[in-house]
């Protein structure tokens, strides 16, 4: 009897926990930050000496981490930097999602440029390429004990991913190749490990993942961008957007980036992204209505169920302006950080511990 007592409550344990979905940061500027001479504050003011260490704290149980094939100049989150901060977290039994880019640079809706080192290959050699180099990756970090949850194929890939080779203008075909033979590769490595694919946006989703499938591919999951400023803004017009995309692909529905700014100063000479007009009508842009905003968003997502939305992840909390307040070259992002001005946590990271 003792026995299936405790059975009962192991599942009803890993229940609990698995609906409480993903309340996730993207924090692939961190280690850039950390080595600008940052030092985050908790809410007392307090240094934070171990700011992943803090942040596991406050709630987060998933870190989402983007890798580029070999970064343009001045940009980081090569292959052995990810490997080295996704041990960081792994360390702290913090699940991790690898955002692979499939790109030298941001991989964007207007940016989905082939590896240099890729570029005249065949199709087939290409795609050689692109599973060779998945499969070493994602070995290196199976030899190292480190499991991601999540391996993501492409960012926000709306034309597609290393074009012209998956671009979309010519039919999904060439580009469901190319996610099968990744998604392929996953398994290999991580059977447990889910595989997800990322557009820009929810009201693209439903097309796109339509014609996606046609060609004969359905991701584990399918994930979005969820900003104001380009996107929805209407709290219950997302859940009730995220919910019908649900049903339409059968799989779940993870919210890859979302952000809310908490003010229109600036810190540095940085033109910043979130501005005026930005904001959902009655969460205004303070970090009053930030915490506002993502804890109405994160109640609506966590009531339609993990079966329906995974959960959702945090862009750049860490982000801050880090290299002086005349820097043009700064955080474009700082004022949709989760730190102030001053590099003192705000109200919303408590949303991460619901």
């Amino acid at each position: 009897m003792r026995s299936w007592a405790f059975l009962v409550w192991i599942l009803l344990s890993v229940q609990v926990v698995f609906s409480q979905g993903w309340r996730g940061v993207d924090v692939s500027f961190l280690s850039e930050m950390e080595g600008d001479g940052v030092v985050y504050r908790d809410e007392n003011g307090a240094d934070i000496d171990a700011p992943r260490e803090w942040m596991a704290e406050q709630g987060v149980n998933l870190v989402r981490l983007r890798v580029w094939h070999n970064p343009h100049l001045n940009l980081r989150n090569s292959w052995l930097g990810v490997v080295r901060e996704a041990a960081k977290w792994d360390s702290l039994d913090v699940p991790i999602l690898i955002d692979y880019h499939f790109s030298d640079t941001w991989a964007d809706p207007a940016h989905q440029e082939t590896p240099a080192a890729w570029e005249g290959m065949s199709f087939e050699e290409l795609q050689n390429a692109m599973t060779c180099w998945l499969l070493c990756t994602l070995e290196e970090l199976n030899d190292k004990g480190i499991e991601p949850a999540m391996v993501q194929l492409g960012n926000e890939i709306d034309p597609g991913m290393m074009l012209p080779y998956g671009g979309i203008d010519n039919g999904f075909g060439p580009l469901a190749e190319l996610l099968s033979s990744g998604h392929e590769v996953v398994e290999q490595v991580f059977p447990n490990c889910q595989v997800v694919v990322h557009v820009s946006s929810v009201e693209l989703a439903p097309w796109y993942f339509e014609a996606l499938s046609e060609a004969g591919y359905m991701p584990d999951v399918v994930a979005v961008s969820q900003y104001s400023k380009w996107h929805l803004r209407d709290i219950d017009a997302i859940s009730d957007a995220v919910a019908s995309l649900s049903q339409t692909t059968g799989v779940p529905v993870f919210i890859a980036e979302t952000a809310y700014a908490w003010t229109t100063d600036w810190s540095d000479w940085t033109d910043n992204l979130w501005w005026i007009g930005d904001e959902t009508p009655g969460y205004p842009f303070s970090p009053a209505g930030q915490w506002a905003y993502l804890e109405a968003l994160h109640a609506a997502l966590d009531d339609l169920g993990p079966s329906v939305c995974s959960g959702w992840c945090y862009w750049a909390p860490d982000w801050v302006a880090s290299q002086g307040e005349t820097s043009v070259e700064g955080s474009a992002w700082e004022n949709a950080a989760l730190f102030d001005f001053q590099w003192g946590a705000l109200p919303a990271w408590e949303v991460f511990n619901p």
